[in-house]
């Protein structure tokens, strides 16, 4: 009967082991994935400026386009 006992709990441990083991590497594949997604955020980052200013410069160059064309309007 002991041995019975012993042989589920090492059956437990074993099973707790192989779980603690895949955590630990879900873990591992976690924090490489954060420093590589940190990293391309980081490089990523002067683009996005880049573009929000660019996008800026094309709204206030859209406006006063269509403040023109409506000028060319007006006195045509």
């Amino acid at each position: 009967m002991n041995s019975a006992l012993l042989l589920m709990n090492s059956r437990g441990l074993l099973v707790n082991s192989h779980s603690s083991l895949v955590n630990s590497l879900h873990l591992l594949v976690s924090s490489a994935f954060t420093r590589e997604f940190t990293r391309f955020t980081r490089e990523f980052a002067p683009f996005t400026r880049e573009f929000t200013r660019f996008t800026r410069e094309f709204s206030r160059f859209t406006r006063e386009f269509g403040h023109y064309i409506q000028l060319v309007h007006l006195f045509a």
